[in-house]
């Protein structure tokens, strides 16, 4: 059953509903559909709970303005205070940020994975059964790289110039089946070939028995004796805000996937849980991202294509991934960093125009804070050695596209927005740039908030997902990782996912509501009371 505000005959705002299961899940994406879909087919009586709307495929349009309203949190104007001042993109709805991201499905590589072990003390796991969990998911989620027809132009001229340069480069592995590259994903797919958790996980979790509830908002972790026993919250509509009736949904086990910011503010919101370490909201790890614009002199429409189709890994030992990117044009438009005439001149050009996108494994770390009254403040403050990273990443891009015939680059870096050939690269190269230089940023993938560890006191939960604080309380999101991954973390969290159903299966000993006499069982259905 999968219930939204239209469907669902709610009572007031003063009534409360109280419903029982398994397992409550809060959050869709990555973390909690995987996991919902697992439990359910092992015939647990499985509740998720959604913040954000449902939005079936053909919902989906190519305008910006509604797909970030109704798709993205703050309307895609969520913002990490530093300088600079990085937008950090995520997901508001069934799927979150599954639905809007890019598609792009990368393995964590083994050297982060050791660092984990080496520095994090997160044992219990072997890449090799890490590798287990990746093969499933990428099966069920159809992983392949695209053709080269679909990849579009942008594709080609990035690989081209970056094979021209000798740099190992190849198509990147999506999660999408028949795609037929509308470059659009970032405002969810029109056809359903991206197989975010909206279209894979949540449907089979469905048709297993799992309850889904979009447009629920809970506020609160209900512990009993040191257990975590439900969640409390209220049905608020995701657009308008109009509230209905309070919920209580109790549970043998809660799952918090509500994503790197939802999930600390949640467990701050009640009453500082699972803190004992102090690292609840802290250790808040992104991929900052910025991008070149290169101008080609042949029609490249950018737009046109898979969204992101290809990458250079040649510098993920240093922490820098290279990857092609498509913005439309009313998204590009915001940032490009020129006003007026200039701006206006830069985006005639955009059928002429590639987007190449530079992104970094962070050292830097930045802070979930709650606000009293509600809403939350991040911050997230660059460090120099990131920034020099950026820089370089940046001139390693604009010579990619120089050597595919580029006959200029733009960038986002002030003194040097328009490379026009070897001369304006090699003084990039040597140049110092300071954090405020950067005219825009991003933050994309925040990681690292309830980071997993071997220490109770420098971690929030165990290798298994579990808190160490609160038993039965398991998070499962990519606010467990205890580093970022330098590469886009989708897959990595459906794997965890699935190995923390799998806890969550031992911590129940296979006692499900279904299996208990009539008399003993847990009502599956909803109350209002």
């Amino acid at each position: 059953m999968l219930s939204t505000w239209e469907s669902m005959d709610l009572p007031g705002p003063e009534k409360v509903i109280e419903m029982e299961s398994d397992v409550v899940v809060v959050g869709s994406g990555a973390g909690g559909a995987p996991l919902a879909y697992e439990l359910a087919t092992e015939g647990y009586e499985v509740t998720l709970l959604e913040e954000g709307g449902y939005f079936p495929t053909e919902s989906f349009r190519f305008d910006c303005r509604e797909s970030v309203m109704k798709l993205y949190r703050d309307g895609g104007l969520t913002f990490a205070v530093g300088i600079p001042t990085s937008l950090c993109p995520v997901g508001r709805s069934i799927g979150g940020t599954t639905t809007i991201n890019q598609g792009t499905a990368l393995r964590m590589p083994p050297a982060v994975f050791e660092d984990w072990r080496n520095t994090h003390g997160v044992s219990g796991l072997t890449y090799e059964e890490l590798s287990l969990y990746y093969q499933a998911v990428e099966e069920f989620i159809y992983v392949d790289k695209p053709d080269a027809e679909v990849a579009g132009l942008n594709a080609a001229k990035f690989l081209q110039g970056a094979r021209a340069l000798g740099y190992s480069c190849g198509f990147l592995p999506r999660n999408a089946k028949d795609c037929e590259g509308f470059g659009v994903c970032c405002f969810g797919c029109p056809t359903g070939a991206k197989q975010s958790t909206n279209v894979s996980y949540i449907p089979e979790a469905v048709k297993n028995g799992a309850r889904v509830f979009a447009d629920c908002k809970v506020k609160k972790v209900l512990t009993d004796d040191g257990r975590a026993v439900g969640v409390a919250g209220r049905f608020v509509k995701h657009d308008t805000g109009e509230k209905g009736p309070e919920v209580i949904a109790r549970a043998g086990v809660v799952v918090l996937s509500c994503g790197t910011i939802g999930t600390p503010l949640l467990l701050h919101g009640s009453g500082k849980l699972a803190d004992s370490s102090g690292q609840v909201g802290r250790n808040y790890r992104i991929h900052p991202v910025t991008q070149v614009v290169p101008i080609f002199p042949e029609r490249i429409v950018p737009h046109k294509g898979v969204s992101q189709s290809a990458w250079v890994d040649d510098f993920l030992g240093e922490g820098i991934s290279l990857e092609t990117t498509v913005l439309p044009p009313d998204m590009l438009s915001m940032t490009i960093p020129h006003a007026s005439r200039e701006h206006a001149g830069i985006m005639s050009k955009y059928p002429n125009s590639g987007l190449f996108g530079v992104m970094l494994k962070d050292t830097s770390s930045g802070r979930v804070l709650p606000r009293p009254g509600g809403g939350f403040t991040l911050l997230y403050q660059i460090r120099r050695d990131d920034l020099r990273r950026m820089t370089q990443g940046n001139a390693i891009a604009a010579e990619i596209a120089f050597a595919a015939g580029a006959e200029r680059v733009y960038t986002m870096i002030a003194g040097h927005t328009e490379l026009r050939g070897a001369k304006d690269l090699e003084r990039l190269k040597s140049s110092r740039v300071g954090p405020g230089r950067y005219f825009a940023m991003s933050g994309w993938h925040p990681m690292g908030t309830c980071r997993m560890g071997g220490d109770p006191r420098s971690s929030v939960v165990r290798h298994t997902g579990e808190t160490w604080d609160v038993d039965n309380l398991f998070i499962c999101d990519a606010s467990v990782f205890p580093t970022s991954l330098g590469v886009n973390p989708q897959l990595t969290i459906m794997a965890l996912s699935m190995r923390c159903a799998g806890f969550i299966d031992e911590r129940l000993g296979g006692r499900r509501s279904s299996d208990l006499p009539d008399g003993l069982r847990q009502p599956a259905a909803c109350t209002a009371a």
